[in-house]
């Protein structure tokens, strides 16, 4: 008798067991989610910062379980989308972002400020159910395919600066001109001209603040900088494009002469000379007949690696096309002001 119980209760053992044992059973949804974004590219305007500038929209998902799926957000300028910035929308099936949230996520995915780039989007759907950061859960996230917007994103507010005294203005920190990080990433860059010098001394150095209180960056090798190193130096006098990065320790100097080019002057492969103007500091063309249709642009020793039109507002690498004002065609004054990092500037003066 005492067998037969002993049965029984193994049996029931093993009926309890087995029920511990099932398991919630899900399926992946079928198919690549549906996403959609309200622009494909875009210029972003600092002086419409509450304005909306994109709307995302996605299918909802389900895995056939009673569990909650969450939905993110994810952007990266690499096409693999290897290390993106991610924002969980939760239950959430549409997002839309203003100018200046758009351009901090721009920024912050590694566009530069001021220039355009694309940035690629894509919706993650996952199930979170008993998951944590440490122990995720096992079901495995669907992904929507990449969308790939141009951005045109603003530069930060406060723009970092770096100063450059040397022999062609004595070297007086305080009044050295500067160099801009318009895209807040420790790449710096600036127009300098460094004038004819009998003693043939084209040195300069690179300072925090306009002062020399902290060490200077300064030559370590032809194409990197350290603090403390010695004077950095162009080939001759001329007006030098100079950058400086505070992050790799690279530094350069291109001499650039200028001039415009496009279809509005002449055509897009023959240029139009600018003279520098030393007491402005400008370039200039005195007089130049602009049509009423087609654009120009400004570059660089007759190449495109140095191009510049307008953007917010500003002169950008790779910009827009410029126009003759009001479409009225006619002899205007062209000036290129490139002497303010990070604030290039042009005007067109009609004769």
């Amino acid at each position: 008798m005492k067998r037969i119980i002993n049965y029984f209760l193994f049996i029931l053992l093993f009926a309890s067991c087995k029920k511990d044992e099932t398991r919630v059973v899900y399926s992946l949804p079928a198919g690549t989610p549906s996403f959609s974004s309200s622009i494909s590219s875009i210029v972003l305007d600092s002086t419409h910062k509450e304005d909306v500038a994109v709307s995302f929209a996605w299918s909802s998902l389900s895995y056939s379980i009673n569990a909650a799926v969450t939905y993110s957000l994810e952007f990266d300028t690499a096409n693999a989308m290897s290390n993106p910035v991610a924002f969980i929308m939760n239950a959430d099936t549409t997002k839309s972002y203003t100018v200046a949230q758009l351009n901090a996520i721009a920024l912050q995915a590694g566009l530069e400020g001021a220039k355009a780039g694309k940035l690629n989007v894509r919706m993650k759907a996952e199930v979170r159910m008993n998951g944590t950061s440490t122990n995720p859960s096992t079901i495995p996230a669907t992904y929507s395919a990449v969308l790939p917007v141009t951005i045109t994103a603003y530069a930060p507010a406060t723009v970092s600066r770096l100063w450059v005294p040397g022999e062609y203005q004595g070297w007086n920190a305080a009044t050295a001109p500067t160099l801009a990080d318009v895209a807040g990433k420790g790449a710096y860059e600036g127009y300098i001209y460094f004038p004819n010098n009998a003693s043939g001394n084209y040195t300069f150095k690179i300072t925090t603040a306009p002062n020399w209180n902290d060490p200077s960056w300064g030559y370590e090798s032809a194409t990197k900088m350290v603090k403390g190193g010695g004077n950095l130096y162009t080939p001759g006098e001329g007006y030098f494009l100079v950058r400086a990065n505070t992050t790799s320790r690279d530094w350069s100097t291109t001499p650039t002469t200028w001039s415009i080019v496009g279809d509005a002057v002449t055509d897009w492969d023959t240029d139009v000379p600018m003279t520098y103007d030393t007491e402005s500091g400008t370039w200039v063309i005195s007089s130049v007949n602009i049509k009423a249709s087609g654009g120009f642009k400004f570059r660089a020793n007759s190449a495109w690696t140095i191009n510049y039109g307008p953007a917010d507002g500003k002169l950008v690498q790779d910009g827009g096309n410029i126009f003759a004002p009001g479409g009225v065609a006619g002899n205007y004054k062209v000036v290129l002001n490139l002497s303010d990092a990070g604030n290039y500037t042009y005007t067109l003066t009609k004769l």
